[in-house]
């Protein structure tokens, strides 16, 4: 954990008149000094590192601040009140950090894996953990909801911290299979060879964005107990695409497997329109199973289109992958029966962003010396092969999606 924050600089005199109440501190940012309240008259400077505090007005109260938030700045009202000094840090905190809740760990329960079963309603949510123990050096990496993987394998020092904020999206899920999640609970997993939590910390974040996906079992969440699931690492590769992005968006995975893009859209596309709001993302990826009837290799550009209007009509922004390669397939051979250069075709006739997601993964596998230990049968991914896509399709963002890339990790 980085090092705490220091004092606060005391604020300098403030001007003549009636001070107004005191403001509340700042964050304390990776141990730099909070700023104190605002107020009447000008700040004073802060020390070395540290922002400069604004001036003290109306009187308040000095506080002590927590996890490495400044607490309330105090100040005399009146002619050339002194300002009052910020409260002092004790730890540092990056800035958009939600304060940790202790209360939450008592939803928490296990040593390996820890689960947390917190109640939040349906939505995003900003969530803060704290890894780490006091007494014992930890290993631990995260997952939020259906398996997606949101901070990596991370290893802590005894009595050393180490915080990480994500955004989730919380939803009803129904998917074939048998398989489901709860509405209005916020799930997370601390997994690894030791893990270690310290604290929690969750906020609703409605204004954040939702990268909603449609798409097919290359691509959907998996778990062992699915009655379509082929192993117990079986993984789609939007489930880890979480891993890529920091706050400020949330993954929620709709695809589900065996669908075409009109199977999808007529069974499980209704609630994704229905939640989707201006500045949200829609990224779409079929063509495993449209390409295996005539009738829908026909209408796959049609049924594309249908996405791609409801999420325009929503003010989001759709983006189109063409099908991600089979371990067999090659440049001269893609396997789709022709769909993926219609999804290149109408993604720039209808000036729709892109993603060659059939190109890319193929080279991908080419730098991979066992290309077949990415893959269950050939289609459908390990973790392994499916954490290899979802860094293919970040790398892509900031050409493809140049809006979304601020948000990559």
């Amino acid at each position: 954990m980085n090092p705490g924050g220091g004092n606060g600089g005391a604020g300098g005199a403030g001007a003549d008149g009636a001070g107004a109440s005191g403001g509340t501190g700042g964050v304390v940012v990776a141990g730099s000094a909070g700023a104190s309240g605002s107020g009447a008259g000008s700040g004073g400077a802060a020390p070395v590192g540290g922002s400069a505090g604004t001036g003290g007005g109306g009187a308040g109260t000095a506080g002590t601040s927590t996890a490495g938030t400044s607490g309330t700045s105090g100040g005399a009202a009146g002619t050339s009140g002194a300002a009052g000094a910020a409260g002092a840090g004790t730890g540092g905190v990056p800035a958009g950090s939600v304060p940790l809740d202790p209360g939450l760990l008592a939803d928490c329960s296990g040593t390996n894996p820890i689960i947390c079963s917190l109640d939040a309603p349906n939505g995003n949510h900003d969530v803060t953990v704290e890894l780490g123990d006091e007494g014992a050096p930890g290993s631990s990496w995260v997952d939020a909801e259906t398996r997606h993987r949101v901070v990596d394998e991370t290893v802590t020092t005894a009595g050393a911290y180490s915080l990480h904020t994500f955004t989730v999206n919380v939803r009803a899920e129904q998917h074939d299979g048998g398989q489901s999640a709860p509405a209005n609970v916020l799930n997370l997993t601390i997994g690894g060879s030791a893990p270690k939590l310290h604290g929690v910390g969750v906020r609703a974040a409605p204004s954040s964005a939702t990268l909603f996906f449609a798409g097919d079992s290359t691509a959907c969440d998996w778990v062992s107990t699915n009655s379509s699931s082929l192993a117990d690492d079986e993984t789609g590769w939007a489930q880890v695409l979480s891993d890529h992005f920091g706050p400020g968006v949330a993954v929620a995975n709709y695809a589900d497997s065996g669908e075409t893009a009109a199977s999808f859209y007529s069974k499980f596309f209704g609630p994704a329109r229905t939640a989707m709001k201006a500045g949200d993302y829609l990224f779409i990826q079929f063509g495993h199973n449209d390409q295996k009837n005539t009738a829908d290799v026909d209408a796959y550009q049609t049924n594309l289109m249908r996405y791609v209007t409801d999420a325009r009509m929503k003010s989001a922004t759709p983006v189109i992958l063409s099908p991600v390669s089979r371990s067999s397939a090659s440049a001269s051979n893609p396997g789709f029966n022709g769909l993926d250069q219609q999804a290149r075709d109408l993604a720039a006739a209808e000036n729709v962003a892109f993603i060659d997601l059939t190109t890319l993964s193929l080279e991908y596998y080419a730098t991979v010396a066992d290309r077949s230990a990415l893959f269950i049968d050939g289609t459908h991914f390990r973790e392994a092969g499916a954490s290899g896509v979802a860094a293919v399709v970040a790398s892509a963002i900031p050409e493809s999606v140049p809006d979304l890339a601020p948000f990559l990790r």
